[in-house]
């Protein structure tokens, strides 16, 4: 079953984090669900929406989760 999460995503650099609902796709073999109550954008994030950190486009931000 899938599901919807709400996620701050750079479109491309330059651009403002926009916040928006994803829909993810079920765990495959492998892997698990769990559930994230709260992440922040760090300095890392902020490299990446500047342009300083080369990565491809979209990004979602918050890589420093807390569940």
């Amino acid at each position: 079953m899938s599901m919807t999460t709400r996620a701050a995503i750079c479109r491309e650099a330059g651009r403002p984090w926009e916040i928006v609902d994803l829909e993810l796709d079920d765990p495959r073999a492998g892997e698990v669900r769990i559930r994230i109550e709260v992440a922040g954008l760090c300095h890392s994030d902020d490299h990446v929406q500047k342009g300083d950190a080369r990565m491809r486009f979209p990004v979602v931000g918050g890589h420093e989760g807390a569940g």
